[in-house]
């Protein structure tokens, strides 16, 4: 079984090759061999946070591969309280938060009061991590102080292994992040593979285990901004490495599995 913990229902970036409803993000998971893909509203993240979230609602109740995170957004206070979707649909299974999009510091003291009201209600974060200089927004460091502060709370940190950028070579890891989370070694803090840098250099996935270890590794793609060939090829990425299968089956399922939380009688995906 495969989970994938971090898609996108809507267009990213309003670009029409990125583009996916519920019906094509169902299509990618079955040609890609994915059985759930963990979702958040791109209309949410980008346009209008309400909005967003109702459509992912819907959809949710529709389909049968899709679970759902409800963004929210502190510089609209407001949208604390689509949270309340969690408790209508069992199919939502946690918050997404976005502070580049959003334009707001994780550790601003405005923004550090909110989250951490919505890291009392929910149990799960995907957070967003800024992987572009010039931003900034939500460096690891400051996702680490905020899992620490919630450790019954599990942080997913997105992107975390890519992309930085400079002027003189495009891409380069984002060792100094990682190298964070493994030297404060959370238990509820997790980092998912969805990073471009996994499709163009050889050995990005193997620094990765190298520094935090399969236990907190979750297997993400980003779709549509990745198609069903290339999530298909992240997971024979993941195959390959020299780990055991039980290593390999937490990076791709167990580790996931074990920080959803669904209700209507299961606590974990079967």
């Amino acid at each position: 079984m495969i989970i994938d913990i971090h898609a996108h229902l809507g267009n990213i970036n309003f670009a029409p090759f990125w583009a996916a409803d519920a019906d094509r993000l169902e299509q990618y998971a079955a040609q890609a061999g994915v059985d759930y893909l963990c979702v958040s509203s791109a209309r949410a993240i980008m346009y209008d946070t309400p909005e967003g979230n109702r459509e992912l609602d819907s959809a949710l109740r529709k389909t049968t591969k899709l679970l759902g995170y409800v963004t929210v957004n502190p510089m609209f206070p407001e949208t604390i309280s689509d949270l309340d979707l969690i408790d209508t649909n069992p199919k939502f299974i946690g918050a997404k938060v976005h502070p580049d999009y959003h334009g707001y510091h994780v550790a601003s003291s405005i923004a550090r009061d909110y989250l951490d009201k919505v890291g009392d209600r929910v149990p799960l974060i995907l957070f967003h991590v800024s992987c572009m200089p010039g931003t900034g927004f939500a460096d690891a460091g400051a996702i680490l102080d905020f899992a620490e502060r919630h450790p019954r709370t599990k942080i997913v940190m997105a992107h975390l292994a890519g992309i930085f950028q400079n002027s003189v070579y495009p891409y380069f890891p984002n060792l100094q992040g990682l190298e964070k989370v493994s030297e404060r070694h959370l238990d509820n803090v997790y980092v998912d593979t969805a990073h471009t840098l996994m499709y163009v250099y050889p050995g990005v996935m193997e620094r990765m285990v190298d520094l935090i270890g399969p236990d907190h590794i979750v297997f993400g793609t980003d779709v549509p901004l990745q198609g069903p060939l290339q999530m298909r090829f992240a997971t024979e990425i993941i195959q390959a490495l020299k780990l055991s299968d039980s290593e390999k089956e937490k990076i791709l399922f167990g580790n996931a599995n074990k920080i959803i939380r669904l209700r209507g009688g299961r606590d974990a995906l079967t």
